[in-house]
């Protein structure tokens, strides 16, 4: 990050009392006041440590770098902490570095920032071992047609650059951060851009050419809405069991949403007699609020 702009210096001694005396001999006080006066216009460059702890922790003290929490207990004991404070020494190190080159590169540090917070989920995960694979044939609509997941066509093409390049066996980027956030299945709700990410994998690779210079294009972080396609089977699985055993239940609840559905007039024509003054609601007459409560109250013990 770049702070650039005219800095200042100011002469500690601005103002200065001095004694003169005129052709009469008599004692005057002067003040030589001194404006300061603006040097050369400086750029300060921050190191790519100092940016991770600023925008990843949120601290300028090198001292006070939050220790490494286990991912082994990420999705329990530390469910409420962000993924940043699962990132791995060896982690933080490299997007330190990926911080100085991007600034160095002109690039949005954004970019590096979705990066660190994918990195830092899969490791929040237990390196994505405490999640299932979306695309394993369980995740069912409320029909019970299987759901699938897929990358965008752009995606799609930029994981098979990254899985085809010869940088990838040798990149310091984690190899099972890879294979996990380029698999559909885990990486479909990815916050990173993978065309910034292949170029991070080249860059930090020993088979990169460390010379080629980022892509301008990343100098603006652009979100990247709907980057995932959902796709549906046609037929409700056939493992799909719907709890269908308590025919009552089931009668209440299509009743329930018949009364929800016609709610709406309900209400309308409730607030349109109450105005005018006329109420012909029968006093034994149970309303749709009493029926709902009846629905959701526990059933007796038998």
């Amino acid at each position: 990050m770049k702070v650039e702009g005219p800095i200042s210096t100011y002469n500690q001694g601005a103002k200065q009392v001095s004694d003169t005396q005129d052709g009469i001999g008599v004692v005057k006080r002067t003040n030589d006041v001194r404006m300061p006066q603006p040097s050369e216009s400086t750029s300060v460059s921050l190191s790519g440590k100092a940016l991770l702890l600023s925008r990843l922790f949120l601290t300028e003290d090198i001292t006070s770098e939050p220790s490494v929490l286990s991912g082994s207990k990420g999705m329990n004991e530390y469910g409420m902490m962000l993924p940043h404070n699962f990132l791995t020494q060896d982690d933080r190190n490299l997007l330190a570095d990926m911080y100085e080159f991007s600034q160095e590169q002109g690039a949005d540090l954004k970019h590096v920032d979705r990066l660190a917070w994918d990195i830092g989920l899969y490791r929040q995960r237990n390196n994505g071992e405490a999640v299932a694979n979306f695309n394993d044939g369980r995740s069912y609509d409320l029909e019970g047609r299987v759901r699938t997941a897929s990358f965008t066509d752009e995606d799609a093409a930029t994981v098979e650059h990254i899985q085809s390049s010869g940088d990838i066996s040798s990149t310091r980027l984690d190899k099972g951060f890879l294979n996990y956030i380029l698999d559909p299945g885990y990486g479909f709700t990815h916050s990173s851009d993978f065309e910034f990410l292949e170029q991070m994998v080249s860059r930090f690779s020993t088979n990169g050419n460390d010379t080629t210079p980022l892509d301008p294009k990343f100098s603006t972080f652009v979100y990247k809405a709907n980057n995932y396609v959902i796709h549906t089977t046609d037929e409700p699985a056939a493992d799909f069991v719907r709890n269908t055993s308590n025919a009552e239940e089931e009668a209440s609840r299509e009743a329930l949403v018949a009364d929800a559905k016609a709610l709406p007039q309900q209400l309308n024509k409730s607030l349109l007699e109450a105005f005018i003054g006329k109420n012909d609601e029968k006093p034994t007459e149970r309303s749709f609020i009493m029926k709902m409560f009846d629905w959701l109250k526990p059933p007796a013990n038998k």
